[in-house]
Formats: structure tokens, C-alpha cells, sequence
């Protein structure tokens, strides 16, 4: 009967612990703590964006101006392109333009314009863009 007792007294103190810790784990779990300065709590992930100086030489060198050209569409030998301009991987302008055989663009110059393409030259290289179509090509007997 002793023994009978003691389990039972033991097992009323060991329930009594566990019901402490499963009111802070219920209260963890289903978010019952209250929050206090939320606006000053920040992401784990957050980082501080360092501002860029561009008067710094140094940064200045790393940082190119870059353009993307893409050709839009060709009508009686003009064709309508988009530039983009870049500073770095920031796009800066921009914009689109109809242009004609031995127009600037940039550096460039628009050297030949043919019905689905265009050849630029810049300097000893070119550069070739090609209209963007999609044709339907059916392959018949198989």
C-alpha cells in the first residue's frame, strides 16, 4: 500500500513540473508572448546598405557604363531599337529609336541593316542583333 502512495504522490509532483513547461512551450508555440519595441526588431537576414560615394576614385573605376541594345523591328531599311543603360548593375535610361544605315549610336555606328538583321560597328568589333521572331515550323512525315 506504501508503495501504492509513494507512485501516486510521485506522479502528482512530476505532473505538477510538467505542466510549468507545457504552459511556456504552448505560449512559445502559438506566439502568446508580448512583443515590445516591433519597430526597432529587424530580419536575421537584414543587411545595411552601404552608401556609394561616386566621388571616390577608386569606387569610380570599378563602376563602367554599359549598353544594351535590342533590335525591335526593321521597316524600309530603318530599324527600331532599345537602348539600356547601365551604371554598374544599376539600369540608369532607357530608351528606343529608329535609326538609319551610317547613324551613331553612342560609340557606335550603324553599319548595314538587312531585313531581319543588324550589323553595329564599334571600333575593330561588331555586333550583329537579330530580330527576336517566332516561326510555326511543321515537320511533315514522320
Amino acid at each position: 500500500m506504501r508503495k501504492i502512495l509513494f507512485l501516486i504522490i510521485g506522479v502528482f509532483l512530476i505532473a505538477s513540473t510538467n505542466e510549468k513547461y507545457l504552459e511556456y512551450t504552448n505560449k512559445l508555440v502559438t506566439y502568446n508572448f508580448e512583443l515590445k519595441n516591433i519597430d526597432k526588431i529587424k530580419s536575421p537576414f537584414y543587411k545595411i546598405k552601404k552608401p556609394i560615394f561616386l566621388n571616390n576614385k577608386k569606387i569610380n573605376k570599378n563602376i563602367k557604363k554599359i549598353i544594351h541594345i535590342s533590335l525591335l523591328s526593321v521597316f524600309n531599311d530603318t530599324a527600331y531599337i532599345k537602348i539600356d543603360e547601365y551604371m554598374g548593375d544599376e539600369l540608369i535610361n532607357t530608351y528606343k529609336k529608329w535609326v538609319k544605315k551610317n547613324d551613331k549610336i553612342k560609340n557606335c555606328r550603324v553599319e548595314n541593316i538587312y531585313s531581319d538583321k543588324i550589323v553595329i560597328k564599334c571600333g575593330k568589333k561588331q555586333l550583329i542583333k537579330k530580330l527576336n521572331v517566332k516561326s510555326l515550323r511543321i515537320r511533315i512525315g514522320q
